[in-house]
């Protein structure tokens, strides 16, 4: 029977499309390959239905998805394609990071090899260390003991000694009653020299009150001084005045005459110039007068400066008098040791040839021998005192100089004083004759000049001071500046830590993070090597599905069940990829949401940093507008910008002032710091050493305790193999006298008493006896007397050996401490480990 065209065409179809499927399988996908076939069998069901019904817009429609799944195949050919060369380039890079592991991998191997090394060169010097604790220990141990002897040895010689101060207090008595006898006489010597203090006293008392009178006759006179000094500048002052009060008169009138001439020259011209002119006059007056204040001013601040110089010397003038005074008094003082020092040279040589007829002991020597050290030192004292009583007196000799000299001033201030009254009386009597009057003003004049010179020499040494204290504010600054300099070094050096802290902090996450980068290319290459056995894998079952078409046309419902479980579970992945997404949306917008809230606290900070630049520029800008407004007035600053300035230059030196303070306090403070830390850093050192010798003992006495536990084990094990032995022994002795009863025909009892080494070996002898004489005295036939005389031998022999083990034992013979076991003298009971 002929098939129909179109199934023959069908049958070509399929036939062509098995060759195409083979030939692309090798490329696609299985589940693209499964679905391919599902169709292709789909596709050909129809087309055989249709053949089968004779349906030809089936087949035309079967046609048209034959050509679809052709270019379908096209498409993932193509796909393919760049999979594989998507692939290579994985590989490519697979290798890359292959190579850097490697590279990382030998760098780190060098690391822990840099590492070891050090760790191996920090364990050599631990145990150098240990090594110079333990000489440490010896040698303390050594001293220890080479104490205890010396320690011994002092014992000793305080027992002979103990018995020789027996012998001698009995001569320290007599001795004793000549030195009461002595002290007697020094008690009477005492009181005289006493009596003569109390006259010394006296006479200082009223050496005190002539010099306070002195003193105060010196004030009264400089008071007196002063007041003329005074008196002289207010007339010079009067007179300066009169004399400008005269030239401004004068100049005034010469200005009024010029006026009215001028004002009659310009009698015909306006109103208005001549206000102008007398505006610009009133100006000119106005700063005259200004300049005339400041004059003034000038004038009372030199006053007050010169008063202030004035008290200055009077204060130094009072410093040297009581200096005087104070060596004055040192002078009588060393005077008085002397006395005192020679008097009791004088006591001494008397008792010296006092106590010469007295009987020679060794006693008396010794005590001699002292008295004459005492002796040579109490002279090496007087010759010190000597020397320095000549110092003193030359002080004085120079003290009393310079107290004649200030007589003799004092003498001419006085007269001086009386020249002054004379002054005054004429000043106020207006009846002084012209010559006086001009000699008082030569006079006058003269005294003008010293006060020029003596201005001159102040405002020099005002001068001096400024520039001093000018230098030791550049000091300061100086130091400020270094000390500023070391501050910023120092944040500098703990920036630079804190820097290399966190670049060895980086450079480790670094090596973290590639750790984890190799271990996810490692973790990713397993996976590509699973996926491209999952792929071979695929593949083979691929050609399985191939053969299996047949079987598969049959199971067409199937297949369309496993299509759309298949559906559902590619919904399901697109859910789960949907939620990952989700999630990775909302950590994106977690953490967008972080940085826009760093970022607003980032603005706030600005705008504040902005408001305080802003206030800071304000402040600058005032500031240089009222050094601006000084500059251009220059002379002509009002009254209130001047105490506006003056007041914020007494705040600024104030608050350097306080700065200064401030800055010494923290110099201050290191220094103690920095104290503190060395004892500290000595203290710790020490605290290492005691914890280093502390451990060193710790594990002797831990060693020690550890044997004394293995001796104290040892004897428990020989204990028991002991008793075993004895009970062994007990029952071959028991054993044997019952054999030995037998051999007799007696049935003594065996004795109960404690069985000793000693006690066997005696029996066990015994018995052996016993039995020799028996084999050899006894001649008449024993029933079975030979099975009991080997029978005896074999227990004596093996009670013998149990006596020889038990003899040779440690636990009878050996000492019950071994030699490492090292008791405490002290201590009792029993030893605890800590």
């Amino acid at each position: 029977m002929e098939l129909p065209p179109m199934t023959a065409r069908s049958c070509e179809d399929l036939t062509q499309l098995r060759d195409e499927h083979r030939s692309v399988t090798s490329a696609l996908s299985p589940s693209e390959s499964l679905r391919q076939i599902a169709l292709q069998v789909h596709g050909l069901m129809n087309d055989t239905s249709a053949a089968l019904n004779g349906d030809m817009s089936a087949l035309a429609e079967g046609s048209t998805t034959h050509e679809s799944l052709l270019s379908r195949n096209r498409e993932l050919a193509s796909n393919l394609g760049a999979l594989r060369h998507e692939k290579d380039q994985l590989e490519f890079q697979v290798q890359e990071l292959k190579s850097k592991l490697t590279r990382q991998q030998n760098e780190f191997e060098q690391r822990l090899e840099q590492h070891r090394e050090q760790a191996r060169l920090e364990q050599l010097s631990l145990n150098e260390k240990l090594q110079v604790h333990i000489q440490t220990v010896g040698i303390l141990v050594a001293e220890k003991t080479d104490l205890q002897s010396a320690l011994n040895q002092t014992q000793q010689m305080a027992k002979q000694k103990a018995v020789e101060n027996d012998e001698l207090q009995g001569r320290l008595k007599a001795v004793r009653e000549r030195n009461a006898e002595m002290e007697r006489r020094l008690s009477s010597v005492s009181n005289h020299s006493q009596a003569q203090e109390k006259s010394t006293k006296e006479h200082m008392k009223e050496i005190d009150r002539l010099k306070m009178e002195h003193y105060r006759s010196g004030k009264a006179i400089e008071e007196l001084k002063q007041k003329v000094d005074e008196l002289t500048d207010k007339l010079e002052e009067k007179v300066r005045v009169n004399e400008d009060m005269q030239q401004e008169l004068a100049e005034a009138k010469k200005q009024l005459s010029l006026t009215q001439l001028y004002a009659k020259q310009l009698s015909d011209k306006d109103s208005e110039d001549v206000r102008e002119q007398l505006e610009r006059l009133h100006t000119e007056k106005l700063q005259l007068e200004k300049k005339v204040d400041e004059y003034r001013d000038a004038l009372e601040k030199i006053s007050l400066e010169k008063q202030q110089l004035s008290a200055q010397y009077q204060s130094f003038a009072d410093r040297l008098s009581q200096q005087s005074d104070g060596l004055r008094a040192k002078v009588e003082l060393l005077t008085d040791e002397k006395a005192a020092l020679e008097k009791t040279v004088a006591d001494l040589q008397s008792r010296e040839q006092a106590c010469l007829p007295a009987p020679q002991d060794e006693e008396l020597a010794q005590k001699l021998e002292q008295c004459k050290c005492e002796l040579a030192n109490m002279k090496t004292l007087y010759d010190t005192q000597v020397q320095d009583n000549q110092q003193m007196s030359v002080l004085l000799a120079e003290r009393e100089a310079q107290a004649e000299a200030l007589e003799v001033q004092l003498k001419r201030i006085q007269d001086d004083h009386v020249e002054s009254s004379t002054l005054l009386e004429a000043l106020q009597s207006d009846k002084v004759a012209a010559s006086r009057a001009v000699t008082q003003n030569r006079e006058l004049k003269r005294q003008l000049e010293e006060l020029q010179d003596i201005f001159v020499k102040l405002s020099n040494d005002k001068l001096e001071l400024t520039e001093q204290l000018q230098k030791e504010q550049h000091v300061t600054k100086e130091l400020g500046e270094r000390l500023g300099q070391q501050e910023e070094e120092m944040r500098d050096l703990r920036q630079q830590l804190s820097a290399k802290e966190g670049k060895v902090h980086d450079l480790e996450e670094q090596t973290t993070k590639e750790m984890y980068q190799q271990s996810q290319l490692a973790d990713r290459v397993r996976h590509y090597q699973a996926q491209c056995q999952l792929t071979d894998i695929l593949q083979q079952e691929l050609s399985q599905a191939q053969e299996r078409i047949n079987a598969l046309v049959t199971q067409n419902s199937d297949l369309r069940k496993a299509l759309a479980d298949r559906a559902q579970q590619a919904v399901d992945v697109n859910e789960k990829d949907a939620g990952k997404v989700h999630d990775l949306v909302a950590s994106l917008s977690a953490s967008v949401q972080q940085l826009e809230l760093e970022r607003n606290q980032l603005m706030h900070q600005m705008d504040e940093q902005k408001v305080q630049r802003e206030a800071l520029q304000g402040q600058l800008q005032e500031f240089q507008h009222i050094e601006g407004i000084a500059d251009v007035e220059g002379e002509e600053i009002s009254k209130e910008a001047f105490l506006k300035l003056k007041v914020a230059m007494q705040r600024l030196e104030d608050r350097f002032k306080k700065t200064m303070d401030q800055i010494a306090d923290l110099t201050d403070q290191k220094q103690q710091l920095e104290h503190l830390v060395t004892q500290l850093q000595g203290e710790t050192d020490t605290i290492a050493d005691y914890i280093a010798l502390y451990q060193v003992q710790r594990g002797i006495m831990r060693k020690r305790a550890a044997e004394k536990d293995d001796y104290i084990s040892q004897l428990a094990r020989d204990r028991e193999e002991l008793k075993a032995k004895l009970a062994e022994l007990q029952c071959l002795i028991v054993r044997l006298l019952d054999e030995c009863q037998q051999m007799e025909g007696t049935s003594q009892p065996v004795p109960g008493r404690a069985l000793t080494v000693s006690a066997l070996s005696e029996a066990v002898s015994a018995i052996n006896g016993k039995a020799h004489a028996k084999d050899s005295g006894d001649t008449a036939p024993i029933m079975n007397g030979e099975l009991p005389s080997e029978q005896n031998e074999e227990t004596a022999q093996k009670i013998m050996t149990l006596l020889s083990e038990i003899g040779t034992s440690t636990v009878v013979d050996g000492s019950p401490v071994p030699d490492t076991f090292h008791p405490c003298p002290v201590c009792s009971g029993r030893l605890l480990t800590v």
